[in-house]
């Protein structure tokens, strides 16, 4: 079954959640804001989250926290990345793979960004070595722009079942929400610094698709036309 010539998925779905996305990424600026000039500690759910998502040293969770603190640092971040594009790029679909890239550097780009803007303290008892801002999570954002770009890929190709892209969106839910709980749990950042960072990757995922996918089936559109 070849993927080359499967179109890039609904532009209608695009076009429906991309207000959502530039909707979520104002909440997190916004959000940010509060922070930065009103109250840059914990907030309540914040600190109940933080008494309850821990992981014991030596314990099997602290063993999955630090796995996804690594997978999710600079250079594990960037190996993912790299090995998604390089299958994307070996399947012959160069357009997915350029936007699955720029979405992490876009990522990456507005998280530190946001991070030097708010200058938010990370919790005071960490269990993981851990440096700079803590608002937004860069971990979560880099977890969400990755899996969410992956199954936007895969459920635009026309080739394979409707399944495939439920699947897909089920796990990269998992990863993301995986990733989130290993950065509370390690208590290196709050549970809002996470859910903003995984709505920051997320919008900037879809907002990149429609930008690179949107233009081209106008175009194309107009060809057949």
């Amino acid at each position: 079954m070849s993927m080359t010539p499967a179109a890039t998925g609904s532009p209608t779905r695009l076009r429906r959640a991309l207000p959502w996305a530039v909707l979520g990424m104002l909440g997190v600026l916004a959000f940010g804001a509060y922070l930065r000039f009103a109250e840059r500690g914990p907030l309540g759910i914040d600190a109940w989250w933080h008494g309850v998502a821990t992981a014991t040293r030596g314990s099997a969770a602290y063993a999955i926290a630090v796995f996804m603190a690594e997978a999710g640092d600079g250079i594990g971040a960037a190996a993912c990345t790299a090995i998604a594009v390089a299958l994307l790029i070996a399947v012959r679909r160069p357009r997915d793979a350029v936007a699955v890239a720029s979405a992490l550097l876009l990522g990456v780009l507005a998280s530190e960004t946001i991070k030097a803007l708010v200058l938010r303290p990370r919790p005071w008892d960490q269990l993981y070595t851990a440096h700079g801002g803590s608002y937004p999570s860069g971990h979560s954002m880099g977890a969400a722009a990755l899996a969410v770009s992956l199954a936007l890929v895969v459920a635009g190709v026309r080739a394979l079942p409707r399944a495939a892209a439920r699947w897909a969106a089920a796990a990269a839910t998992c990863w993301i929400a995986l990733m989130m709980w290993s950065r509370t749990a390690l208590h290196v950042h709050w549970l809002t610094d996470t859910l903003a960072g995984a709505v920051l990757g997320a919008g900037i995922a879809v907002v990149v698709r429609y930008a690179w996918f949107a233009p081209h089936r106008r175009v194309a559109g107009r060809r057949r036309g």
